[in-house]
């Protein structure tokens, strides 16, 4: 079964970068061995004092491919005598992907999973020490650090920190798949069904430009893991440059479907060539950044199953208030209208050009959406809204023998 899965990596400088001079941050790598097939992407986090987070990706990739490789590499008979309190050779298993494959309990699989990622913090941190004791830190390289940092960097405390960077990997078996991940970027996962998510827990420490790393002193506990034994059709992980690049989860997913749209429509090598051209343009047209993407992917099932990976269109409000609020004639009489993207939250009228709707009435909440089903309240009503089902609120009076009335109607699309 495994051979029936491809993967592929793609890494692009971003607009920003090109423009200030700086090199790209961001590494992947994918592969495709006979036992598993592999993609992982790391992000250095570029600031003055991560000033060498460009090998500290690399060094993140190379560490996490080196991990999966001895993972599945089948160990020399040990004797009982020779296993320490942290082999997975404990369970007489031949390697850590039999032992993982083994376990009966989440606790089994959360010790194996938590055996794994402080083995890659370990051999990131073995890369780190032998690059400086290669290639000292100069005093020209850190010309932009800080002084509280270059003072540290001078004594010889917490030098991890200048190689900085996040990791999202993702290995898929014919038993099984996992994915681990430290600091932000996302890994978004698509079954055989079609269906989207998420699938590795979101890390809360990350916010804004806040993010966990592989070089924090507890790295191995912040990581974040997935494990199941129901294979994906699909798996990709990105730096949070493709995430930032969109406002919603689901216009990210949608990019994903985009992609695996192109897989099973377009020769394979169209579709990859598709993919690694557009991410400087992504990055150009939105969040500016370095760019890496890689993914692990059956193509077959995805050509096979195209409609179920194809873009999904959301709800949309279309706005349309009209009304006079006592003008003198019919030709004063006015028409609004504004199309807004349905998230729940608070509408304000006056920001989509509806001043003053019903004389006092500012804003609008959207309670709730569903697939095609959109749920506002206004003055504290309900309104349920489908495409099938607009909404429309309506004041009417007489003041002073004119009639004044103020409509306002809404309308759920899929866009």
């Amino acid at each position: 079964m495994i051979d029936m899965y491809r993967s592929f990596h793609f890494t692009s400088i971003g607009a920003s970068h090109i423009k200030k001079g700086t090199v790209c941050q961001d590494y992947s790598a994918s592969i495709e061995a006979d036992s598993y097939k592999l993609a992982v992407i790391s992000d250095g986090h570029g600031g003055a004092d991560y000033f060498r987070s460009d090998r500290g990706s690399r060094f993140a990739v190379q560490a996490f491919c080196r991990c999966v490789a001895d993972a599945f590499a089948v160990c020399a008979d040990t004797s009982q005598e020779e296993l320490t309190d942290d082999s997975f050779l404990k369970n007489k298993a031949k390697n850590f992907a039999d032992a993982l494959g083994a376990c009966i309990t989440d606790k089994q699989i959360e010790e194996q999973m938590r055996w794994f990622m402080r083995s890659v913090v370990t051999n990131w941190n073995i890369l780190v020490e032998e690059d400086i004791a290669a290639d000292p830190f100069g005093e020209e390289e850190m010309t932009e650090v800080s002084e509280k940092a270059k003072a540290r960097y001078k004594k010889g405390e917490k030098v991890h920190s200048a190689y900085g960077a996040t990791l999202i990997g993702a290995v898929i078996t014919d038993d099984f798949w996992f994915g681990v991940h430290i600091g932000d970027g996302k890994c978004v996962a698509f079954g055989m069904d079609g269906t989207d998510c998420e699938p590795i827990p979101w890390d809360e420490q990350c916010f804004l430009n806040v993010t966990t790393s592989i070089c924090d002193s507890n790295a191995g506990s912040e990581f974040r893991y997935f494990f199941s034994r129901e294979l994906p059709a699909a798996v990709f992980v990105g730096s949070d440059g493709i995430d930032d690049s969109f406002s919603k989860d689901r216009h990210l997913h949608n990019f994903y479907r985009t992609v695996l749209s192109s897989f099973a429509t377009e020769a394979e090598e169209k579709a990859v060539q598709g993919l690694a051209d557009y991410l400087p343009e992504l990055s150009a047209q939105g969040s500016a950044d370095d760019m890496s993407v890689a993914c692990v992917l059956d193509i077959e099932h995805i050509r096979s199953n195209a409609a179920l990976y194809e873009k999904k269109k959301a709800p949309y409000l279309k706005v349309l208030r009209i009304g006079n609020l006592g003008a003198q004639s019919a030709s004063d009489d006015y028409m609004q209208k504004k199309e807004i993207e349905a998230d729940e939250g608070t509408v304000y009228l006056d920001m989509i050009g509806c001043y003053g709707f019903q004389k006092g009435v500012m804003e609008l909440e959207i309670v709730s959406v569903a697939e095609d089903t959109v749920t506002v309240s206004i003055a504290g009503k309900e309104y349920v809204i489908t495409p099938e089902k607009p909404a429309e609120i309506s004041c009417r009076k007489l003041v002073n023998g004119i009639c004044e009335f103020d409509k306002l109607i809404l309308q759920c699309f899929m866009k």
